[in-house]
This record gives C-alpha cells, structure tokens and sequence, in this order.
C-alpha cells in the first residue's frame, strides 16, 4: 500500500487543489493549442507543482483531451500515469546539476517524439543547477524544437537567473487554505475510511502550514499511531505537540515575569517527550494571535485551540504592542536556529508593527506624536551651524567663561560634530536655567506649593534621567506640562491623546514614577491627563509653552530646508 499523498495525487486539472488560477490558464492553453515552449512553476513545496507537470505533459499528448484535461483511458495517458511515457522525461536538477548533465540533455532535445506530438521534459527543482549549467541550457531555450516544451519547478525562484525566468511562463503556486485542505483531507478520510474527528483534522491542517502533500503526510502518521478512532490528544501525541494550556501557562509566567516557573513548565514538557521545535511553532503562532488582537486586527479564532482563544483576550490587554513584537522577534530568533518555517505573512506583520511604532515614539514628530506630521525626520548629518544671533540670551556664559564660546558642549554634542539630533535644534528645556513655576491659581487647585515646586523645578533632570531607561519614554515626557503635585500625586498633561495613552500603561507608568523618585527623593504617583494649550497657560503662566516664532520657528524651518534639499520635494 503506497502513502496517501502518493494514492491521491491529482491525475487532472480538476483534481488540483487551491491553484484555479493556474488551472483556468494552462486548460484554456491546452483547448486553444496555445502552449508554450516553456514553462516556470515555483511555490512552497507539496502545493502541486510536478503534479500540474505531469497532468500538462499528459494533457498536450492526449489523444481524447476533454476541455483540456487528460482523459486518462488512451495510451498515451495510460502510459504516462504508469511512469512508462517516452515522451515525458523527469529530471531532478538536485543530482543533475554540472555542465555535461545539461550538454546531454541538449542533444537528446534534438529527437523526435515517440506517440505524441511533443517531448515534455520536467526539470525539478531548476534552482539547483550551476550557473555554467543554466549558460549552457540557454541557447536551447531560446531556440528550441518545435517538438519540445520545458517544466521547470522551483521553491527558490529567486535563484533561478532572469535570463531563464525572462524565457518561460511562470506561474506562482499558492498555499493551500486551510478550508480546502481541510475539505481534501475530509474526503480522503471518508475514501480510505478512516474515523477521524475535525478537531484532529484541523490540527493537522493548522501544521501542514498550507502543504497539502504535508497534511497528507501526517495524516497518514497519526492513521499509523493508533488503531481506532483518530481524535485531537491522538494528533498532539504522534506529532508531539504540546497541550493548549502548556502554551497559556507558559504565555502567563513570560508575562509576569516569572522565568523559573516558565522554564520549569517547559521541562516537564520535555520530560513528558514532548518536542521543543514544535513547542516554539505553537508559540509563535499563538503570540502571532496576540500581535494581531492588540493591533486591533481580527483573529481567526476558528485556527485556534478553544482553551487558547479564552486566554487569547487576556493576554492580549496585558501586553501592549511593541512588548509582543519584542516576544515575537525572541520566539522567531529561536526558530531561525530551530530551522523552523517563518510564515511569510508574520514576516509582514512585524515589519508593519514596527514600523507604526518607529513612527509614534519618534521625537522629532511634534508634541502631538502622529497626528502632526512635517518633513520626515533626516537621515543622515545635519550640516547645519548654530548662530549666535539665534540662541537666548539667558544661554550666553559668563566672562569668566568666554574661552569656552567657540565650541560649546550643547546635550552632550560638540560643536565640531556635525550629526545634531533634532531635539538639540528644536530646544530641549535641560539647557535652560529652571525658572522658578508662576503663582496662578488654575482649575486643578490652588498656587502650587513647595512640593510642586520640586517636581516641577526638577522636570528637565527626571526627562534627562529617563534617556537611559527608555529613550521613547523620555520623548513622551519631553511633551508633558506637571499640573499639579498634591497628596502624592503628580498631575502630568498633554497636548495629544496619544502620550495620555502610553502613560497608561502600567509598565511605563511605573517607570516614571521609578525615575521621579530617583531624581526628587520623594514616591508619588503618576496621572496623566488630556489638557489644552489655554489651560496650561492659566495653570504655569504663558513661558511654559513654547513660542510659535523665534528659536523654535527657525529651527524647525533649518530642518524643512534641509529636506527640501534632499529630497528634492520642493519646499524652500
């Protein structure tokens, strides 16, 4: 009895399973005697490449085709299915990759076909030809018999050169859906008459990972493992797959911290036989699950395990989302030594992620974070040269300390060195004398006491303090105004909704509040609230906010200058 993908292997094209659009192309191609004389087929493995081979080879040398699908009774189809075909020759390029393999090749191209009208030859895996190879085959693949029509099957399409792939119609296999492998698998089950739950088939579906060929394959394992009825504890234990709630347990001690009481969990997993490679895949997949649920983006629960889609909420409000891309790139990391697939698609996903929060913590965005977009943030140096005309007054030294003036040491960041962050350009309150906070009485309370006047007078030093913890944070607290110090508790405000959102997060507000008693002595706790421009000026007076003209305006329009120079987009 030969294996269940080798029983069920598509004998038409409507046998093919998920690629229409490769069916529809290559049947109308075949009805209309349009073939070409090459053809590129790449994909992930076991999605239908050499099959939809064979059933085109089978197809342009029926003798009874039926709306461009083999008939499968006359002898030419006969024979092919039999393997026993002189006018279809498989090659694997894997063994046949030197010069001379392609040299013979070339001169067997040059005979004619035996029964049919052509001579297909099947070239798996192409990429693994030398490149000498792949210059020798050239010449006939530009020029070829009108007899000959070449396959070419690849998971690398990449490493096949552009002056074969510029010669041959390409078609991209795609993965097959888990809906319709799941329905295949169902109908095999149902043909070789095995009792297998959907529980059970979905896993094996969920960790055949779109190969059809794989789902098969483990199919036919777990048909092996047992010899009654398949259900999903059955699946877990031929394949070695950890239990749903090993994988809440394990997601609910990274999340506290607890790494002992993770990495014990993890050993008994491992005492009881269980697979580590399997263990990181489930991870990744389930904390992919999370990614996507604190992003807002909706979740195919149906691809998770019942157990795992009660705690999926959970963890997901207890994370934000940079701390799941950071588990996600921990979890991926393991499987690149692993040897473990990364999903394409979560390949996407943590760029995009990531990208968006480059985007919310950047400081040189404005105090408003995302909603008030200027030029993109530079690049590369900043040529630009700080006037003396430009800086206060308050910032001139003392005489004593002339001798100093030609190269001043602003943030750390000499004069000499041409690389300015923009948060230097843009004025950052740490240089600035602290000016004792105004005596007016505001909505929050009354005039501020001395206790105020400590945090308040000490905000440059706890926004330079926070640098070394959380560079993004101290962004966020650059933008910040204290309101109100009162029964322990600091009052911050913001201008943008979204800095009132971070400093909601436990983890981050913790920090502040960790930073400001470094800095003052004293615990308070932190509240962050949405204010207005008019009600911090009525609560620390006008100086508080920056000015719309003078250091700031010109600073910012040297920055807008430099990208109009740049980038060539037209501001002056």
């Amino acid at each position: 009895m030969s294996s269940l993908y080798r029983t069920y292997r598509s004998q038409s094209f409507e046998d093919l399973v998920g690629q229409d659009h490769v069916v529809r192309t290559l049947r109308n191609a075949v009805r209309g005697k349009r073939i070409a004389h090459a053809y590129l087929f790449t994909g992930p493995r076991g999605t239908g490449k050499t099959s939809a081979a064979r059933i085109l080879a089978k197809a342009v040398n029926c003798m009874n085709p039926h709306e461009g699908n083999p008939c499968n009774a006359c002898e030419n189809c006969v024979s092919a299915n039999e393997g026993r075909a002189m006018d279809v020759v498989e090659i694997d390029a894997a063994s046949n990759t030197s010069v001379d393999n392609v040299r013979d090749l070339r001169e067997r191209v040059g005979y004619a076909s035996g029964r049919g009208p052509y001579k297909v030859y099947i070239v798996d895996e192409v990429h693994r030809l030398s490149g000498a190879a792949f210059d020798a085959f050239l010449k006939t693949l530009e020029e070829p018999p009108p007899h000959v029509i070449f396959v070419f099957a690849s998971t690398e399409p990449h490493k096949v050169p552009e002056t074969i792939t510029s010669r041959c119609q390409r078609f991209d296999f795609r993965r097959i859906s888990s809906p319709v492998a799941l329905l295949r698998l169902r109908y095999v089950a149902a043909q070789e008459e095995i009792d297998v739950s959907d529980e059970a088939l979905r896993l094996i579906v969920q960790f055949g990972r779109g190969s059809l060929r794989d789902a098969l394959g483990l199919l036919d394992q777990v048909h092996a493992y047992t010899s009654g009825a398949i259900g999903d504890l059955d699946v877990r234990f031929a394949l070695g797959l950890a239990d749903p709630m090993i994988i809440s347990r394990l997601s609910d001690n990274l999340i506290r911290g607890e790494t002992g009481q993770g990495l014990s969990e993890f050993h008994q997993f491992c005492g009881e036989g269980g697979d580590p490679n399997q263990l990181v895949t489930q991870m990744v997949d389930y904390w992919r699950s999370v990614l996507m649920a604190v992003a807002g983006a909706s979740v195919d629960e149906s691809s998770l395990d019942p157990a795992l889609a009660q705690s999926l909420a959970s963890h997901a409000s207890a994370v934000n989302s940079a701390e799941a891309v950071a588990v996600l790139r921990a979890l991926t990391e393991q499987e690149f030594s692993a040897k473990v697939d990364i999903p394409a698609e979560l390949s996407f996903e943590l760029r995009y992620v990531q990208s968006t929060l480059a985007l919310q913590t950047d400081p040189a965005l404005g105090e408003n974070g995302p909603e008030e977009l200027g030029p993109p943030p530079p690049q590369s140096s900043l040529d630009v040269q700080a006037e003396p005309a430009m800086a206060p007054a308050s910032m001139e030294p003392p005489d004593g300390d002339s001798h100093q003036s030609k190269s001043p040491d602003v943030g750390g960041v000499s004069a000499g060195n041409s690389a300015i962050e923009p948060s230097i350009l843009l004025g950052t309150t740490e240089d600035l004398p602290a000016e004792p906070p105004p005596q007016v009485d505001g909505v929050l309370g009354s005039a501020p006491s001395s206790e105020s006047g400590s945090v308040e007078g000490s905000w440059p030093a706890i926004v330079l303090r926070m640098r070394p913890h959380s560079p993004s944070l101290q962004a966020v607290l650059r933008s910040g105004y204290v309101l109100k110090v009162d029964a322990g508790e600091v009052t911050i405000g913001f201008l943008g909704d979204w800095h009132c959102k971070v400093l909601s997060e436990v983890r981050k507000r913790k920090l502040v509040e960790r930073v400001i008693e470094e800095v003052v002595g004293v615990s308070y706790r932190v509240h962050s609230v949405l204010t207005t421009r008019e009600e911090v000026e009525r609560i620390r007076g006008s100086d508080a906010l920056p000015e719309d003209d003078g250091f700031l305006a010109e600073a910012q329009e040297r920055l807008r200058a430099f990208h109009a120079r740049q980038l060539g987009n037209g501001y002056s």
